[in-house]
């Protein structure tokens, strides 16, 4: 009797070896692929936030066009209301130069007309000089009457001549005027011509920038459609892990109906075989776990990486399934030893768990780990995954712990 329990219980070691190593190596599989999906993700997220940088600073750029071309609008403002200035002020010196030559030809005939009538004077004195200064003798009453009549001919002659030279000084002032007015219209010309050619130039620019404008929103349209594909790579990823969740979970859950029935049937050889001492069962019982700073920096880090997001009864209860694997003895009976198994946590796979636990877990995420490592669970379960797995359990938040 006792050599055929010795027997059936070497079955039961060997189909425990055998069914664990099966175990292992679809949890290895499943563990290689949610490590190959967890690493994909974080690489589309990595090159999502490079696209969505990329956005932003072809925004920037847009930006700092837009104000260059609303400065370039400014200055076309101004240079075509300077312009108007100028045309206006062209206008009027072309209405005072029109006025001008008027008033020049003018005096220029009285001018001439004067002279006309000087030069005929002067010609009658001098062709009939004798005969009428004898007239002017004869007629005279007196040598005063005489003198009189003769200073009166002088004075006419003065007259003449004052007229001449104030005409010949007008037409000369006229002339000047006429000439400063074209020289200042020349000189307003040529500030138009520089002004007309500013305003090409800044035509020019404001073109040039309206069509970067274009190419910045054409290039931002571009990327923005990069960051939607990376959204839906990310979002088929992410459906894909959770498929690899939900297999990891049904997995676990064969697993765990396996363990229960080969226990179930190594209890009941034991009791065939009356071992002495009776039944050695394994210790679920709770209590605290042994657990030193590092392994509690450890199980915040993992509890952040899995439910970071969540409430804190959900980060609770993430940190409880690893506290109640290691208490369970179907597990490594390290916290160390729990979070490192090969195939069961995918931040632990991917890398992510690594960064977290360099730069330290938070606050509630580090709560939740001392709360289970001191002995305080609030779920007995001894796996999760995301709830929309379809895996039934008891639901906290967005997973599903069974």
């Amino acid at each position: 009797m006792r050599r055929r329990y010795k027997k059936n219980v070497i079955y039961v070691i060997t189909a425990v070896m055998l069914l664990a190593a099966s175990w292992d190596a679809r949890a290895s599989q499943t563990g290689d692929k949610l490590k190959d999906a967890g690493k994909k993700i974080d690489e589309l997220q990595q090159q999502k936030e490079n696209a969505k940088d990329k956005v932003g600073s072809l925004q920037k750029e847009q930006t700092n066009l837009k104000g260059e071309l609303a400065e370039f609008n400014g200055q076309l403002s101004d240079v075509s209301a300077r312009i108007n200035d100028l045309e206006a002020q062209m206008k009027e010196k072309r209405a005072a130069i029109e006025e001008a030559s008027q008033n020049l030809s003018d005096t220029e005939a009285l001018r001439a007309e004067q002279y006309e009538r000087m030069k005929l004077r002067i010609q009658y004195i001098y062709e009939n000089g004798g005969a009428d200064f004898a007239a002017v003798l004869l007629n005279s009453s007196s040598l005063a009457d005489f003198l009189n009549r003769a200073e009166y001919v002088e004075e006419i002659n003065r007259y003449d001549r004052q007229m001449l030279h104030n005409y010949e000084e007008t037409c000369k002032q006229i002339a000047e005027k006429k000439q400063h007015l074209q020289t200042e219209e020349e000189e307003l010309a040529a500030m138009q011509q520089d002004l007309e050619q500013k305003e090409d130039e800044v035509k020019s620019l404001i073109a040039k920038t309206q069509q970067g404008i274009l190419a910045k929103q054409n290039e931002i349209s571009d990327a923005q459609k990069e960051v939607e594909e990376y959204d839906a790579q990310i979002a088929k990823m992410k459906a894909y892990e959770e498929e690899l969740e939900r297999k990891k979970a049904e997995e676990a859950r064969r697993q765990a109906a396996e363990r229960k029935r080969i226990a179930e049937q190594k209890k009941k050889e034991e009791e065939q075989g009356k071992k002495p001492g009776g039944e050695q069962s394994q210790n679920q019982g709770g209590g605290s776990v042994t657990a030193n700073a590092s392994d509690l920096a450890m199980l915040a880090a993992l509890v952040e990486c899995e439910a970071g997001g969540e409430s804190y009864e959900g980060q609770w209860a993430v940190a409880s399934v690893v506290v109640n694997r290691v208490r369970s003895g179907s597990f490594p009976n390290t916290v160390s030893g729990v979070i490192y198994q090969g195939g069961q946590f995918t931040p632990v796979a991917s890398g992510r768990f690594a960064v977290v636990l360099a730069k330290g877990a938070a606050a509630s995420c580090t709560q939740a780990a001392r709360a289970a490592l001191s002995g305080s669970t609030n779920v007995n379960f001894l796996y999760f995954c995301r709830a929309s797995s379809g895996v039934e359990g008891t639901v906290i938040g967005n997973h599903v712990f069974y």
